[in-house]
């Protein structure tokens, strides 16, 4: 015969409750809608979470823009990353800077961790940047060397509506870089 145990309900809600209320986390802020910068912003308040109110935050998700970026400066600047391009079948990542200087790693094959290799398999480059409109220039001062990279860039083309430096793949199909 079978035997099954019931036990209230309400004794282990309590008792979670009660777990809940006296962990250690930070309690969630509460939202305020954004100041009009004429209106002087007032500090933000929080409030406690109760075990009757579960706080929950919404996902937040950034679109890409072609706004300017930190500082005012060229949305260009920064790491992008471009997974593959036609015969390319490793990760490219650009980096560029003010100044018009950047760097580049080609991600051949890369070295696996905890493991000797004789070459890393990361083609770097550093070279300088040229942009006029939407066409970018890169010409490369030093670079290494290993075996299997394709052949590098000397041009990119700057996407208008995000900002994002594409590569002409195979038979001239766009290959956008991103964040």
């Amino acid at each position: 015969m079978m035997r099954t145990v019931v036990f209230p309900l309400a004794a282990l809600l309590t008792s979670l409750a009660a777990c809940t209320v006296n962990s250690p986390r930070e309690p969630a802020p509460e939202p305020h809608p954004p100041a009009s910068p004429a209106e002087p912003s007032e500090p933000p308040t929080t409030q406690a979470p109760t075990a009757q109110e579960p706080t929950t935050q919404a996902p937040t998700t950034t679109a890409p823009t072609a706004a300017p970026g930190p500082g005012g400066d060229d949305p260009l600047l920064g790491t992008w990353r471009s997974a593959a391009c036609g015969p390319r079948k490793y990760e490219r990542v650009l980096a560029f800077a003010k100044g018009g200087s950047f760097t580049a790693e080609d991600r051949v094959s890369p070295c696996p961790p905890k493991v000797a290799c004789v070459w890393s398999g990361i083609v770097q480059r550093k070279g300088a940047f040229k942009r006029s409109g939407n066409a970018l220039s890169l010409s490369v001062a030093e670079a290494s060397r290993g075996p299997g990279g394709q052949e590098f860039p000397t041009t990119l083309t700057v996407d208008a509506a995000t900002g994002a430096p594409v590569e002409a793949g195979e038979g001239g199909k766009p290959c956008p870089y991103q964040r």
